[in-house]
């Protein structure tokens, strides 16, 4: 709409300002200063905070499987078994052996004694003393050692039983029973949707002020916005873009959220005062924007105004409008009474 255009209708709209309405049933707001921040919005790549690969620590052949793709898993469960016959005949030679390093330690412990006793008597000699200290040091290493291996037979029999580190959802499984697998082979992978969090790109000009505010909100495909937990961001820049990559913490059980989805992340960059209305109270057309003020009579005037930054449903003022200046939130309401004082003044 060109500015000719424009002219005849401003001028329809303020004949309002020789009608007497009833202004009274107009719902306004009243100008004042508010704190607001001014930001930018980014791009962000969702991930899950825990994401992980489970593999196999021991060797054998999978005999079962619980889960899979798309699966949920509580923290805690068995997600593969491994055949366990070997482990289970390692650990039966590792618990004679520690029977076997007991026997002998006991044997030697009272052959000390005994010699020992009578040494103290001077009944023994010194190299009898020694010899039976020497063998009950050398029984209780062996002990030792007998123990360290059955600690390690009993670990290796529990991990032919594979747990979930966590709770999730399983991503993707990469045996089939009967498959033979070796010590540090995958067996399934998992995420946990519970922890996510928004990766971005910082522009390194934003930098320094984001991170003095420490503060972001992320809209989520609902329509909502989430203030994040904490932001981690990261100190050094990509050599080629310059930028900074800014983890944004959400708070945890996001519905609606899942790794590799892109959202808007918006990180305030200045503050201070402005005048806001609300984005309802605009009239738009075309290039021009508006809003009705009340007068000194209390009469809606149509005024006007240059706009800036959109933020939670407030729009900023740059010029046209003043503290203490009532605005009309409803234009259309205001519209309504224009047209019905002007049916009334012709009749």
């Amino acid at each position: 709409m060109s500015n000719h255009q424009l002219k005849p209708w401003l001028s329809a709209l303020c004949l309002l300002g020789t009608l007497s309405l009833p202004a009274h049933a107009l719902e306004t707001v009243t100008l004042q200063p508010k704190a607001v921040s001014q930001s930018i919005k980014l791009d962000g790549i969702v991930e899950a905070v825990r994401q992980s690969t489970v593999a196999a620590q021991t060797a054998g052949t999978v005999t079962a499987i619980y889960y899979d793709v798309d699966d949920k898993v509580k923290p805690g469960s068995v997600i593969v078994e491994i055949s366990d016959t070997e482990q289970q005949a390692r650990l039966e030679q590792a618990q004679a052996a520690a029977r076997a390093a007991l026997a002998n330690l006991r044997d030697a412990e009272q052959a000390f004694n005994r010699i020992d006793e009578i040494y103290r008597k001077e009944l023994a000699s010194k190299a009898q003393y020694d010899q039976a200290k020497n063998q009950l040091d050398a029984s209780k290493a062996t002990y030792r050692r007998a123990r360290a291996a059955l600690k390690e037979a009993e670990k290796q029999v529990s991990y032919t039983k594979v747990i979930a580190p966590y709770g999730g959802v399983v991503t993707q499984r990469f045996v089939e029973i009967g498959e033979v697998v070796a010590p540090g082979s995958p067996l399934m992978s998992g995420i946990d949707l519970d922890q996510m969090r928004v990766n971005i790109n910082l522009p390194q000009r934003y930098a320094a002020t984001v991170r003095q505010h420490q503060l972001a909100e992320v809209a989520l495909p609902n329509g909502k916005t989430v203030p994040a937990k904490e932001l981690t961001i990261f100190p050094y820049a990509d050599a080629q873009t310059h930028n900074f990559k800014v983890r944004v913490h959400l708070p945890e059980l996001q519905a609606g959220l899942y790794p590799g989805m892109m959202v808007k992340v918006s990180l305030p960059i200045q503050t201070g005062e402005a005048l806001t209305i609300p984005v309802s109270a605009l009239v738009t057309r075309s290039e021009l924007r508006a809003v009705y003020v009340l007068d000194s009579q209390d009469k809606p005037r149509l005024r006007q105004v240059r706009t800036g930054y959109e933020t939670n449903g407030e729009i900023e003022i740059l010029s046209g409008l003043q503290t203490g200046d009532k605005v009309a939130l409803d234009p259309n309401e205001a519209l309504k009474l224009i047209n019905a004082a002007r049916v009334e003044q012709d009749a």
